[in-house]
């Protein structure tokens, strides 16, 4: 039973891995300006999402996409939206972003 159990972790950990190394591949056929359903067409249902209101109104929306998974590491990739369409992909941007608007995430409860 134990070898049974053991067998299906390492089972589930490389369908992890391969999910998240074809999206990897897959973020070379984003372009800016794309619709939402466009990006999940060619990425698929993303693992996370996030929303943001600015004062202004501007919606900033990220799709995050797991991209690299490798046992305890994880690299996750967002996608960038403002009305709707890609403005740009990556940690990197993602970093800018959250400066840029002065994004804060904050925890509930406290």
């Amino acid at each position: 039973m134990r070898k049974i159990l053991v067998l299906l972790l390492c089972l589930g950990l490389c369908g992890c891995a391969y999910m998240a190394m074809q999206r990897r591949g897959k973020l070379m056929q984003l372009e800016i300006g794309m619709t939402k359903a466009e990006v999940i067409n060619i990425m698929g249902k993303p693992n996370n999402r996030e929303v943001y209101q600015q004062p202004d109104g501007l919606i900033l929306e990220y799709l995050i996409y797991r991209t690299r998974y490798e046992y305890p590491y994880e690299e996750n990739t967002p996608i960038a939206f403002i009305d709707g369409k890609v403005t740009g992909w990556g940690r990197n941007f993602y970093e800018q972003q959250k400066q840029r608007y002065e994004i804060e995430i904050k925890q509930s409860g406290r």
